[in-house]
C-alpha cells in the first residue's frame, strides 16, 4: 500500500502505536509509524477553524436597504411639522416603508423559506441580537407602514417609535456581526455598530441626493449626508489602525476580494466628501456625490462580509486573536 493513500490528515493525524506487534516476515511489512501529516507549528492541520459564513448577496444588500430604512426612519421623524420641508419628510417615509419592506424579502431569499424568517420571531431573546434585530425590523416595518399612511397627521408615538426601531435596525447588524467567533468582526466588535450607523445616514443622503431637491431640502440632506460620512470615514481609519494587533486579521480584511472592495469603499467615500465639497452648487453635483455615496456604501457590506469569509478560513487569525485577547 502507497503511504501517500494512507495519510492521516486532520485531527486523525499524529497518531502513535503504543505496542506495535512484532514483524512476521510477511510480504507486507508492518508499520512502525503511521503515515501522518505532520502538524505544523500553533497550527489547526492547515485546516479552516471556523466555518465561513454562507451568505449570499442578498444578506449585504439588506444591510444596506436597513441601513437606508434607519436614516429615513430618523430624518422623517426629525423633520416632522416642518411645513417647508414636507416633501423631503413624505421621501424619508417612504424610504423607510420601503427598507422595512424588501428588507425581510432579502433575508428570506438567503434563509430560502419564508417560515424560517418567522421562525425568528416565535421567541424575543434580549441576549440575541438577531432576535432583537428581527423584532426590530418587524416591528419598524409595521410602524413605518402606518407613518407612511397618515403621513403628516402621524402621532409623537408612530414617529417616535419608527425613528427608535429604524436606528435598531440600522445599527443591529454591526452588533451582530461582531458577536460571532469571525476574528476580524470580532477584533472590530466596538466599531461596527457604530460604523453601520453611520453608514446608514450616509447611506439614507445618497439616496436623497439622487432626487430632485429644492435648496432647502439640499441643505437638510447635505448636513445629514455630511455628519454619516464623517462617522464612516473615522471608523474605517480606527479599523485599519486596529489592524496591527493580529497580523492575520489584517491580511484577511486587505486581501482577496474583500481588500478591493474595501478599497473601492474608501475610494468611492473620499471621492463623494470631496465633490460634496465643491464650492459649486448644481444637481449635477448632488447627484455625482450621492450615486458615490451609494457604491461605497455597497462595497463597505460586501468587504465586510468576503474579508470575514477570507478570516475564517485562516487559522491562525482566529489562534493569534485569543492569544492577544488572553495576553491583554
Amino acid at each position: 500500500m502507497s503511504p501517500t493513500l494512507a495519510l492521516q490528515t486532520g485531527e486523525g493525524a499524529a497518531q502513535r502505536v503504543k505496542h506495535a506487534e512484532p514483524d512476521a516476515g510477511g510480504i507486507v511489512p508492518l508499520w512502525r509509524e503511521v503515515p501522518s501529516q505532520p502538524r505544523p507549528a500553533q497550527d489547526y492541520y492547515r485546516l479552516a477553524l471556523l466555518k465561513e459564513p454562507v451568505w449570499i448577496w442578498s444578506v449585504p444588500a439588506y444591510f444596506y436597504v436597513g441601513g437606508v430604512a434607519g436614516g429615513g426612519a430618523v430624518l422623517a421623524a426629525a423633520l416632522h411639522g416642518k411645513t417647508r420641508l414636507r416633501r423631503l419628510a413624505a421621501w424619508c417615509r417612504l424610504l423607510a416603508f420601503l427598507g422595512t419592506t424588501v428588507g425581510p424579502a432579502l433575508l428570506t431569499y438567503d434563509l430560502g423559506k419564508m417560515s424560517r424568517f418567522l421562525n425568528m420571531l416565535r421567541v424575543l431573546r434580549p441576549s440575541s441580537p438577531m432576535s432583537l434585530g428581527s423584532w426590530s425590523l418587524a416591528g419598524t416595518g409595521m410602524l413605518a407602514t402606518l407613518s407612511l399612511l397618515q403621513g403628516d397627521r402621524s402621532g409623537a408615538v408612530t414617529r417616535y417609535g419608527t425613528a427608535l426601531g429604524g436606528l435598531m435596525v440600522a445599527g443591529y447588524t454591526g452588533v451582530l456581526l461582531g458577536n460571532t467567533a469571525n476574528p476580524l468582526w470580532r477584533e472590530r466588535r466596538l466599531l461596527l455598530p457604530l460604523l453601520f450607523t453611520s453608514s446608514a445616514a450616509a447611506s439614507t443622503a445618497g439616496v436623497l441626493q439622487l432626487m430632485p431637491l429644492d435648496k432647502r431640502e439640499e441643505k437638510v440632506v447635505q448636513r445629514f449626508g455630511m455628519v454619516g460620512k464623517a462617522g464612516e470615514a473615522a471608523c474605517m481609519v480606527a479599523m485599519q489602525r486596529s489592524e496591527g494587533t493580529v497580523p492575520e486579521v489584517a491580511a484577511a480584511a486587505r486581501g482577496g476580494k474583500g481588500g478591493v472592495l474595501w478599497t473601492a469603499a474608501k475610494a468611492a467615500l473620499v471621492t463623494g466628501i470631496l465633490v460634496e465639497l465643491l464650492p459649486v452648487r448644481s444637481p449635477v453635483k448632488r447627484k455625482v456625490s450621492g450615486a458615490l455615496t451609494t457604491i461605497g456604501a455597497n462595497c463597505l457590506r460586501f468587504a465586510l462580509l468576503e474579508s470575514g469569509k477570507s478570516a475564517a478560513r485562516e487559522p491562525q487569525a482566529t489562534f493569534n486573536l485569543q492569544r492577544t485577547r488572553m495576553k491583554g
